[in-house]
């Protein structure tokens, strides 16, 4: 008996299906539109619609209707599209529909029903949210086992690879998936089925391929152009005619952490069974710039799960180890790479697996690929180091002789070592500072050149130098010695002469083969050939050079440009304190040297020779870092370092006294040279002089009372104010030199009565004058 009334929404759903028992219907656009607003307007309108859907497909199921089933499962599709604001109101309803078709035999087998399952189910991920897929048990349940049957229907009854490919799409675009821990293994399952097709579909990425190719770092520099490899970001010409491209592009080119974070852990997976780099490199290309780095990361934590409880999941670390290699040595871009972090791993499971060679040499590879990869400035000196502070540690614990662990130590001293002989090999470019070369060099035996060739071209001091002779010193062969001595004039010319004049000088009390190396290439540095025949001449002695002989080669500045240089670091200092005083170019003092005997100083004040002793003796200079001093021959003192207080009355009289005795030297006609302000203070004082009018010099000058002192007694009020004018403060480490080379008369004033002033006073237009005396 059928019904009088019928509810809205029921006729309005039944008024979609147009009549007919053939397979192939379609909904009724009209109706259908309608139908829609309809679902729309109401919320409980549509929970209404979805509950009598459920019931209409139990009914067309039993009674085999495959028409009124597609019918239903396109008005479904529209439904969600449409009213995806409230998918909670209706999708277990719906996954019910979805669930029981794909269950049924009369319906699983038949393509056309399961493309629109799929195509359903596609528009559920891509309206789902965060909160139903968290919060939803039901959905989660009815999720979880429509993908499952869905799988196994599809692999097992139809056959069709490209339903599966859809449904890992749409595995792949559902937002949050990774973020549920009872639904983000489907991401795992996805990724392996489209990664497996795709290789299907392109077999040079399933042939095993994980072969380095050695690049060295000059011939990338030489190639303008570079052939780059078809990845994910560039494969656009390929991904009509293979859906699975644009599935790996769903799953790999996401800025979701977590989603990308499970998927690469797929694709390693799949990188264990069939070892292919190209696959790696073409996945790689297509992950977003900034986290690349997560796959490194990936790998090197697989190294630490290399046993496993099931025998399909064995990872092998030489396969990991390979494809870190290949991905540090390829093209790809992995910014954000913590290279040192990264370097730490690779040496510990290095030292940790010492005793299996291949890999030790697996891991060396990838350390070496690590260093050539640049990110920053610093890199390749920062990883050397770390492998010296390895070598030290061991080399301090072999020297303990710890029990039963001396051959342990040995044989990680020599990996480092190869490690570092390995890192060098293949750099060209200076990359570390010669102090971490002079700390390493003991270290190595062979590559000593090789690591010297890579250190930078800064200017180096004068220490550091010392210490890069001493550890030439050390080296036991005499032809890496010969070699390396070579190459330090080649890189440092007058810094390693300058610097090792002062140490052989003082150092060397027994004669070495680098002694007589250093003055051979020193020879031919100046080039001059009488340098070199007496070096060689005393090499066949067994004599060494003293400082009188090696003065012989920097006394004539036309031969030898670096001959005030080198003389100055003879004969007045034991080192040199900066890299300044090896190149400074500043006008030195045009005194001669003399080997037999020091040049005697002479300061000039009004052409009087000051000596500074009978005995030509000079106090040692103090030597500040960073301080450059003028200096000449060993009796010269720097002018920094004289009396800094100003001169007093006292001195100026016995100057002025000895040259009215007519005593002038001609060593004194030079002017001491000094600051300009210095000179200043030389004029004022001589101008103020010159006001002391004395006609009577050698009479009167023990009636002038000094003005520093303090009491004074019988002078004038103006005579103290001329005299208290001439203090003058000098600066720290100057000194004032004099030039009166006029006579001074000086005279004790008149006695003057000083009034008030009853008129205005006459200024005299006198120039340069500062009192007038009537």
């Amino acid at each position: 008996m059928r019904l009088i009334f019928v509810p809205k929404h029921q006729r309005l759903v039944n008024q979609c299906y147009p009549t007919g028992r053939t397979p192939d219907k379609k909904p009724k656009s009209s109706e259908t539109s309608y139908l829609l607003y309809y679902v729309n307007s109401r919320r409980s309108k549509l929970q209404k619609v979805s509950s009598y859907l459920l019931k209409r497909s139990r009914s067309d199921i039993s009674r085999r209707k495959i028409g009124n089933i597609s019918v239903t499962l396109d008005l479904m599709n529209k439904i969600i599209n449409s009213c995806k604001e409230n998918l909670n109101v209706f999708i277990n309803d719906f996954f019910n529909i979805m669930i029981n078709v794909l269950s049924n035999n009369n319906f699983n087998n038949d393509s056309s029903i399961v493309e629109l399952l799929e195509a359903c189910f596609g528009s559920i991920c891509s309206n789902v949210d965060a909160t139903l897929l968290n919060s939803d048990p039901a959905f989660v349940k009815y999720y979880s086992s429509f993908i499952e049957l869905f799988f196994n229907i599809v692999d097992n009854k139809i056959h069709n690879d490209d339903l599966l490919v859809e449904l890992c799409m749409d595995i792949s675009v559902t937002t949050n998936l990774a973020s549920n821990p009872k639904l983000n293994h489907f991401i795992n399952k996805a990724v392996t089925f489209t990664i497996v097709k795709f290789q299907e579909r392109n077999p040079r990425y399933k042939a095993y391929s994980l072969e380095p190719q050695i690049k060295s770092t000059l011939t990338r520099r030489l190639s303008r152009t570079q052939t780059r490899m078809i990845g994910l970001d560039n494969a656009m010409d390929i991904i009509e005619s293979d859906s699975t491209v644009k599935v790996l592009q769903s799953f790999f080119n996401t800025t979701e952490t977590d989603k990308l974070n499970l998927s690469l852990r797929s694709l390693l997976a799949c990188q264990q069974k069939t070892p292919n780099k190209e696959l790696l490199e073409f996945v790689c290309n297509g992950i977003p710039v900034q986290l690349r780095y997560i796959v490194i990361l990936l790998l090197i934590r697989q190294l630490k799960e290399t046993a496993t409880k099931t025998e399909h999941d064995i990872i092998d670390p030489i396969i990991s180890l390979k494809l870190i290699s290949s991905l540090l040595e390829s093209d790809v871009s992995l910014v954000g790479l913590s290279v040192l972090d990264i370097m730490k791993k690779l040496l510990n499971f290095q030292l940790e697996n010492f005793r299996n060679v291949d890999i030790v040499y697996e891991c060396r590879v990838a350390i070496r690929n690590l260093s050539h990869k640049n990110y920053y400035k610093g890199q390749t000196s920062d990883i050397l180091y770390e492998l010296l502070v390895g070598l030290k540690s061991f080399e301090i614990a072999g020297q303990k002789h710890m029990e039963g662990r001396e051959d342990e130590n040995q044989v990680k001293l020599q990996i480092l070592s190869t490690d570092i002989n390995e890192i060098i090999k293949f750099k060209s470019e200076p990359s570390i500072d010669l102090e971490l070369f002079i700390e390493m060099c003991p270290f190595l035996k062979e590559n000593v050149i090789a690591l010297f060739n890579i250190v930078d071209n800064q200017s180096p001091g004068p220490f550091i130098i010392t210490k890069l002779f001493s550890s030439i010193s050390q080296i036991e062969s005499e032809t890496l010695q010969k070699n390396l001595m070579d190459k330090v004039f080649e890189k440092y010319g007058k810094y390693a002469l300058l610097s090792g004049l002062n140490y052989f000088l003082e150092t060397s009390k027994v004669p070495s083969y680098v002694y007589y190396l250093y003055h051979m290439e020193s020879a031919k540095f100046l080039n001059l050939n009488d340098y070199a025949s007496q070096t060689q001449y005393k090499r066949e002695a067994g004599a060494l050079f003293t400082k009188d002989d090696l003065l012989n080669y920097y006394s004539d500045p036309g031969s030898n440009k670096y001959s005030k240089k080198g003389a100055d670091v003879l004969l007045s200092r034991k080192d040199l304190g900066s890299t300044t005083d090896l190149i400074s170019d500043s006008q030195l003092r045009s005194t001669s040297y003399d080997a037999n005997s020091a040049t005697t100083v002479s300061n000039s004040f009004n052409g009087d020779a000051l000596n500074i002793n009978k005995n030509h003796q000079v106090p040692e200079l103090p030597r500040n870092k960073g301080s450059i001093y003028r200096f000449v021959s060993d009796d010269i003192r720097s002018f920094n370092t004289m009396r800094t207080t100003t001169p007093k009355i006292t001195d100026l009289k016995n100057a002025i006294a000895g040259k009215s005795r007519g005593n002038k030297s001609k060593s004194n006609s030079r002017s001491l040279r000094g600051s300009q302000s210095v000179k200043s203070r030389v004029t004022d004082i001589t101008f103020l002089l010159s006001e002391l009018k004395s006609t009577h010099l050698d009479e009167e000058v023990g009636k002038i009372r000094d003005p520093d002192e303090e009491d004074i007694v019988g002078l004038d009020k103006i005579d103290v104010a001329r005299s208290q004018s001439t203090k003058i403060k000098a600066r720290k480490g100057q000194r004032a030199s004099l030039a009166a080379n006029d006579l001074i008369e000086l005279y004790e004033g008149e006695e003057d009565n000083f009034e008030d002033a009853t008129q205005d006073i006459e200024v005299m237009p006198s120039r340069g004058k500062i009192f007038s005396s009537t």
